[in-house]
């Protein structure tokens, strides 16, 4: 165990503190710049980067071009859920088609954006709950009624909007396709 300490101890090693500043010419009068030298702290591994960059800058020079390739299209939702908070495409639509529905139903469009955002955490969170606006059996507009009362165990008009707009597992519950 002791052989490798040893070898370290004995290695010499560059140093990696800065040792000078480099010098700018005299009659420069725009400003000045300071900059230090130092040696790296390890030497770097090829990572293939420079291969492409010679390749890319060999083709260009072979087509006598000055306009770069352009980049191959990526992923738009590459930076959105789950890599990050904002919504990716999937998301967006079905956030659009329940506010549509929303609306449909008689909610104004700030309370109707408020509630589709809330189903949008609830869909990453895998809740089961839904609310009476997702369901297909809901019927009138600001004065609702339930088409499946029975099974649903509620009353069959009337409904209040905190009932309406209340995440609940419900029996009657059927998805508006």
């Amino acid at each position: 165990m002791a052989g490798w300490l040893a070898r370290l101890k004995s290695e010499k090693t560059t140093d990696t503190c800065a040792t000078e500043t480099t010098k700018t010419p005299p009659n420069e009068d725009k400003g000045v710049f300071v900059g230090f030298v130092a040696s790296p702290l390890a030497p770097f591994q090829k990572s293939g980067a420079d291969d492409l960059v010679a390749e890319a800058t060999h083709t260009v020079a072979a087509n006598d071009s000055k306009v770069a390739a352009p980049a191959p299209a990526s992923d738009p939702d590459l930076w959105c859920w789950p890599a990050s908070p904002a919504m990716n495409s999937g998301e967006i639509d079905l956030f659009l088609k329940r506010l549509e529905r929303f609306t449909d139903k008689g909610l104004i469009v700030p309370a109707a954006e408020a509630l589709a955002d809330k189903l949008v955490q609830r869909d990453r969170e895998g809740d089961d709950r839904r609310l009476c606006l997702e369901c297909a059996y809901l019927q009138g507009f600001n004065y609702w009624r339930c088409g499946n009362w029975q099974t649903a165990e509620v009353v069959r008009a009337g409904l209040v909007p905190d009932l309406v707009m209340m995440l609940q597992r419900c029996p009657g519950f059927r998805l508006t396709p």
